[in-house]
């Protein structure tokens, strides 16, 4: 999937990716898109069931965690494991990875190529093949770090 920033073509974008892949675009489906296109940044599962349920769409919750599963297992949809909070989604996007912040909590999207060496290094000397799309590497975001304070 190619990168959008407005939100009707990420809608747009998913869900043509979806029927390439011979997928149907239910109702379901296309409420937890675009609750994903519009809500900022990296979403929980509970703040995309509100949007949805915002929406009066009549999904109920239950079917929008199905949903995010089956996106997020046909590649539509991406998931992270940010420290030890709940997993954020958003809709893919060319492969980046994140940075989550200890303090605040803010998830920055990085380019994935600050990791080529790592993963060029792992692959010749391990055989590790480094898929780091579903993880975020931690540390302190740039306010943080400014307004000082104990670095957990």
């Amino acid at each position: 999937m190619t990168a959008a920033t407005d939100p009707d073509e990420q809608v747009a974008a998913a869900l043509t990716a979806l029927r390439r892949r011979g997928e149907r675009v239910t109702g379901p489906r296309r409420v937890v898109v675009e609750a994903l296109a519009c809500l900022p940044g990296h979403p929980s599962a509970e703040q995309v069931v509100a949007a949805v349920e915002a929406g009066d769409s009549g999904v109920h919750r239950a079917t929008v965690y199905r949903v995010l599963e089956a996106l997020t297992a046909l590649g539509v949809v991406t998931h992270v494991h940010v420290g030890h909070g709940a997993t954020a989604y958003h809709l893919a996007s060319p492969t980046h990875l994140h940075a989550h912040c200890r303090s605040c909590g803010r998830v920055v999207d990085l380019p994935e190529r600050l990791l080529g060496p790592v993963r060029a290094e792992l692959m010749a000397t391990h055989g590790f093949a480094l898929d780091a799309s579903h993880i975020a590497l931690s540390g302190r975001c740039a306010a943080c770090n400014q307004a000082g304070g104990i670095d957990d």
